[in-house]
C-alpha cells in the first residue's frame, strides 16, 4: 500500500499486537483495519495467517487506545471474531502502516473465506459504458467474487489462489494500493486489460466468439431453446429458457433427470417476486452475498414451464452468482434454469471441459473463461420453515462451516452415503466441508476421495482418526477398513440428533432427539428411521419408534412407493385390502408374495417411507424419479385451511411405538367417501405431527431436537412447532447445518467428541 506517515509528535508511543481468529480473511477487514489506522496517523502493520490476522500498531497511547476499543466497530459486517488476543510488544518506531504477506505454517486456525456473488457495487460498474469495467465478467472487489473455489491454501493471499497467474495492469495496481479504493487489497482484483477472458466455442471446442460478442452469441442461442453450457464460479452449469417446456425436457433428457426440480435465475429481486411469494427474510436470503437457491412458494400464474418443479408449489430461485451470469440475463428477457453440467449421479464438473468428450456433449454452445476453479463447489440451497432459515444442502457461500467443537487430536468425519460431505478437526478447528453428493457410483467416489484429500491439504490434517457410519454397506464405513488409524463408527440416527444439538448449543445436556428420515442402520440390525432416542452428545436410548411395517424388497420399495402402500394396507386391514383400493392388481399381487419373506422385506420403522406409502394411496404415484418424490408432492397438495387430523396412537410397548395403522384406515375411509387428497394430506401431515408431539410429552421435562432428512418438509415442521409450543416445549429446529445426511458429518464429529472426554482418553477418538 501507499506509505502514510504518522504525525510526528513530542508525545512517547506505545505500541501493541492484536491477533484475531475467526472469519477474518477475505471479506476486507485488513484494508479496513489500514483505513481506519492512517486515519489516525498510526503506524504498524496487519498481515493474515494460518491463524487468522496479526495487528501490530504504533502511536501515542492516547491514540492506540481509542483505535482498540472501537476496533469492531469499523470491522465488515461479515466478520466473526472467535477469539481475541492482546499483548504489549517492542516498539519499532515505525512511521507508517502497511498491509503485509506473511509465511507462515501449522495446523489453520483461520476461518477459510467464502465464496461471494457479485455485489451491487460491481454490478453498477458493469452496467456504465464510462467504466473501464464495463461489460466485464469478472468485476469483483473486496466485497465479492471466488474465495473458496479460487483458493490454493491460506493465509489468504493473492499468491495463493488461481489469481496468481493474472499480473495486475498499473490501473489494478493503483486501485490495489489505494487505501481509499473499494479494491485496495482486493486479492481476485482485474480488469479486461490484465484478468481472465471469456469466449464461446461449439461442442467441439471450435473458438466461435470472445468477449461481448461471446455472451451475445450465448444469449441468441439461449433464445432459439438450446442448452449452452457456462464456466460458473465452482464449476460448469447448464443453462436453459426457464419458460420454454421443450427447452426443459431436452435438457431432462440430457442430463437423465427425468423429473427432479430444477433451479431458475433471475436478474433481481423485482424478477424473483414474479415467480414466486416471498417475505423480508427470504428476499434478504437472495439478496445475501453467498446467494444461495431459496426454495420459495411459486406463483400460479408465473411463465416458468411446469417441468420445471413438476407438481410441487415451490420454486427454487436465485440471483446471479458472477458478472458472467449477470451480462448473460441482460441479453434474455426470461429467467433461465440453472443446473450442474453433469448427468444425473455423476459429480460437479469443473476441470479443463476438453478432458471430457461426455461433458462437452450435454450442449452444443459452451461459455468459457480462463479463471481457474481450484475447489469445485456447487450451489447452496435453503428453505424458510418455522420462523428461521434452514440449510438443505450446504455449499457455495456457507461452507466451509465453522463448528464449535474443541479436540486435541486431529479427527476426520467421514458423513454417510447420501449427500456426503465431511466433517474434520486439525486440532485447532472443526469445519463442515462443502456438499460432495450422493456416492452412488464410481466417479461420485473418487471425487469424494479428492475432495477428502484437498480438505486434508488446506486444513494441514495428516494423520487422524476416522468416524463414520454404523452402516457395514456405506462407502464411506468400508474405505476406513483401509485406513491405519482409529475408527469410531456412529449409529445414523444419533449423529442426526446430535448435529441438531449443536446447532442448538445443546452438547452439555440431555434432549430428546426425533429422527425421521428414510434410512439408517439400526442397533438391531433393522432399518431405522422415525426414531425418539434419549439423548446426550455421547449416549442415547431408544425410548420409542415408529410402528415398523415390511419393506417389500428392500431397495426396490424406495422407487416403487406402490410397494409400500400394498405392506401397509396388507399389515392394516389383511392382503386383500390392497386389491379394493383401485391400484393395479398386476402390481399389487406379486408384492403380496413379496411381503411374506422376512429375508426380502425387512422391518422398517422409516418415516421417510410412510410418507412414501401414504403418497401411493393418496396421490396414485407408483414410481419415484427421485429421491424423496413422493413425499415432496404429498406436501405440496396439502390444503393449508384443512384443521383435522388422522389419529396416530401410542402403543405403551418397550420401546413406545407411534401407531400409523389408525392413521391409513382413516385415509382408507375418507377416500371412499370422495375427501379430496388435499384435505387427506393436510390431516396425514397433522396426525403425524400430534402423535409425534404427543409422545414427545411424556419426556416433558427434555428439550426437542429434529433430526433427519424428513424435517426438510416445512409443513410437518411447522405443525410440530405449533404442538410443542401449546405446551411450552422447547424445540430445536435446524439451521446452518443440514437436518438431511448433509449434516452427518458434523454430528458425528460431535459424538466422537464427546466419547473421548468421556473416556477420559485422549489418544483415540
Amino acid at each position: 500500500m501507499n506509505p502514510r506517515t504518522i504525525v510526528e509528535s513530542a508525545e512517547p508511543t506505545i505500541a501493541i499486537k492484536i491477533t484475531l481468529s475467526g472469519r477474518v480473511q477475505g471479506i476486507g477487514l485488513r484494508p479496513a483495519v489500514a483505513r481506519r489506522a492512517c486515519q489516525l496517523r498510526l503506524a504498524g502493520s496487519i498481515c493474515n495467517t494460518t491463524e487468522g490476522i496479526e495487528l501490530l500498531i504504533e502511536g501515542p497511547p492516547k491514540i492506540v487506545q481509542e483505535f482498540e476499543q472501537n476496533l469492531e466497530a469499523y470491522l465488515p459486517v461479515e466478520t466473526v471474531i472467535q477469539q481475541k488476543t492482546r499483548e504489549t510488544t517492542v516498539n519499532r518506531g515505525g512511521k507508517q502502516f502497511d498491509i503485509v504477506e506473511k509465511k507462515t505454517s501449522g495446523p489453520l486456525t483461520a476461518c477459510v473465506p467464502l465464496d461471494n456473488a457479485v455485489c451491487p457495487d460491481c454490478l453498477a460498474e458493469v452496467a456504465d459504458p464510462a467504466d473501464h469495467r464495463f461489460g466485464y465478467a469478472f468485476t469483483s472487489c473486496t466485497q465479492c467474487g471466488p474465495r473458496y473455489s479460487l483458493l490454493h491454501s491460506l493465509p489468504y493471499e493473492r499468491s495463493q489462489t488461481g489469481m496468481s497467474e493474472f499480473g495486475l495492469c498499473s490501473r489494478c495496481q493503483g486501485e490495489y494500493d489505494s487505501p481509499g479504493d473499494r479494491r485496495f487489497h482486493a486479492q481476485s482484483i482485474a480488469c479486461p486489460k490484465c484478468g481472465p477472458q471469456v469466449w464461446s466455442t461449439n461442442a467441439a471446442g471450435e473458438v466461435t466468439g470472445t468477449d461481448t460478442e461471446a455472451i451475445q452469441s450465448t444469449a441468441r442461442a439461449l433464445q432459439q431453446g438450446e442448452i449452452i453450457g457456462l464456466k460458473g464460479l465452482g464449476g460448469y452449469q447448464l443453462l436453459v429458457d426457464a419458460t420454454s417446456e421443450s427447452a426443459v425436457q431436452v435438457l431432462r433428457e440430457k442430463k437423465h433427470r427425468p423429473g427432479k426440480p430444477l433451479a431458475v435465475m433471475v436478474t433481481d429481486l423485482a424478477a424473483a417476486r414474479e415467480l414466486s411469494v416471498l417475505n423480508d427474510a427470504e428476499a434478504a436470503a437472495l439478496a445475501s452475498p453467498a446467494a444461495p437457491i431459496v426454495l420459495l412458494q411459486a406463483r400460479k400464474d408465473s411463465p416458468i414451464a411446469g417441468n420445471v418443479n413438476p407438481g410441487l408449489n415451490t420454486l427454487g430461485v436465485m440471483l446471479p452468482t458472477t458478472a458472467l451470469h449477470w451480462l448473460l440475463l441482460q441479453q434474455c428477457d426470461f429467467p433461465l434454469v440453472v443446473s450442474s453440467a453433469n448427468r444425473e449421479g455423476e459429480p460437479l464438473y469443473y476441470q479443463d471441459r476438453s478432458l471430457s468428450m461426455q461433458i462437452s456433449g450435454l450442449a452444443g454452445c459452451w461459455l468459457e473463461h480462463d479463471r481457474p476453479i481450484e475447489r469445485p463447489v456447487d450451489d447452496s440451497v435453503v428453505r424458510w420453515m418455522a420462523g428461521r432459515l434452514v440449510t438443505i444442502r450446504l455449499a457455495r457461500g456457507l461452507a466451509p462451516l465453522s463448528l464449535d467443537l474443541e479436540h486435541p487430536r486431529p479427527a476426520i468425519a467421514l458423513g454417510g452415503h447420501q449427500k456426503a460431505a465431511v466433517a474434520l478437526h486439525n486440532g485447532s478447528q472443526s469445519v463442515l466441508a462443502p456438499h460432495i453428493g450422493d456416492l452412488e457410483s464410481l466417479a461420485a467416489c473418487q471425487r469424494y476421495e479428492e475432495q477428502l484429500e484437498s480438505l486434508r491439504q488446506l486444513y494441514d490434517v495428516s494423520q487422524a482418526d476416522f468416524i463414520c457410519d454404523a452402516h457395514p454397506d456405506y462407502y464411506t464405513s468400508n474405505r476406513t477398513a483401509q485406513q491405519d488409524a482409529n475408527v469410531e463408527r456412529v449409529q445414523h440416527h444419533h449423529a442426526h440428533i446430535v448435529a441438531g444439538m449443536l446447532e442448538q448449543g445443546w452438547l452439555d445436556r440431555q434432549v430428546l432427539g426425533v429422527a425421521f428420515d428414510g434410512t439408517g442402520w439400526g442397533d438391531d440390525q433393522t432399518i431405522w428411521g422415525g426414531e425418539f432416542l434419549l439423548s446426550t452428545a455421547a449416549e442415547y436410548t431408544r425410548v420409542g419408534h415408529l410402528k415398523p411395517f415390511r419393506l417389500p424388497g428392500g431397495e426396490a420399495a424406495v422407487k416403487e412407493p406402490y410397494r409400500v402402500a400394498v405392506s401397509l394396507l396388507a399389515e392394516t386391514l389383511g392382503p386383500e385390502a390392497a386389491l379394493r383400493t383401485g391400484m393395479n392388481a398386476e402390481l399389487v399381487r406379486p408384492v403380496l408374495q413379496i411381503v411374506k419373506s422376512n429375508r426380502i422385506s425387512p422391518l422398517t420403522t422409516s418415516v421417510g417411507r410412510l410418507f412414501d406409502g401414504v403418497a401411493a394411496l393418496v396421490l396414485g404415484i407408483t414410481h419415484s424419479e427421485y429421491e424423496g418424490q413422493a413425499a415432496m408432492l404429498l406436501e405440496a397438495n396439502c390444503d393449508p385451511s384443512e384443521e383435522g387430523s388422522y389419529e396416530m396412537p401410542l402403543l405403551q410397548e418397550t420401546p413406545i411405538q407411534l401407531d400409523w395403522r389408525p392413521c391409513l384406515t382413516a385415509i382408507l375411509r375418507d377416500q371412499e367417501a370422495g375427501v379430496s387428497p388435499g384435505v387427506i394430506a393436510m390431516r396425514f401431515h397433522r396426525g403425524l405431527a400430534r402423535g409425534t408431539a404427543r409422545l414427545c410429552r411424556l419426556f416433558s421435562r427434555l428439550p426437542v431436537v429434529l433430526g433427519g432428512g424428513v424435517f426438510q418438509n416445512r409443513c410437518l415442521v411447522e405443525l410440530m412447532a405449533e404442538e410443542l409450543k401449546q405446551h411450552n416445549q422447547p424445540l430445536g429446529l435446524s439451521g446452518r447445518i443440514p437436518s438431511n445426511d448433509g449434516g452427518l458429518a458434523a454430528g458425528q464429529l460431535a459424538v466422537a467428541i464427546a466419547r473421548s472426554k468421556q473416556r477420559g482418553n485422549v489418544p483415540c477418538v
